[in-house]
């Protein structure tokens, strides 16, 4: 009898520890994706080049997995948000964009530059 409770309890276990291991699995390495509300953004303009730079709002809160995907004229940009580890620690991004072929730059979900307006700080 005890052999069936000692194997019951080790299943339980195995269970509530695959459990949390997705838990933080989620929190620490997949995220979330960035939306336009989570994130302030500094942009300036050099001839065809934009300069965008992009932090977090939140303080425990890294950035990871940069996307830049053209559509036609359009260029979006997305990225993950998960919680600051030894892993992924950087809540700021920096990159350069060739504006040649861009009329539109969108970074999660939020119009952040639109032909020559853009805005400065969001």
């Amino acid at each position: 009898m005890k052999h069936g409770l000692k194997h019951k309890a080790l299943i339980l276990l195995g269970i509530a520890l695959i459990i949390g291991l997705t838990f933080l699995l989620k929190l620490f390495i997949i995220g979330e994706p960035v939306d336009g509300v989570q994130i302030v953004f500094v942009t300036s303009a050099h001839g065809q080049t934009l300069d965008l730079q992009v932090d977090t709002l939140e303080s425990a809160m890294a950035l990871r997995g940069w996307k830049h995907q053209q559509d036609g004229g359009s260029l979006y940009i997305n990225a993950r948000k998960v919680l600051v580890s030894p892993i992924f620690h950087e809540g700021h991004y920096e990159t350069s964009i060739d504006l040649e072929t861009v009329e539109t730059i969108i970074l999660g979900g939020k119009v952040i530059w639109a032909g020559n307006e853009s805005e400065t700080i969001y």
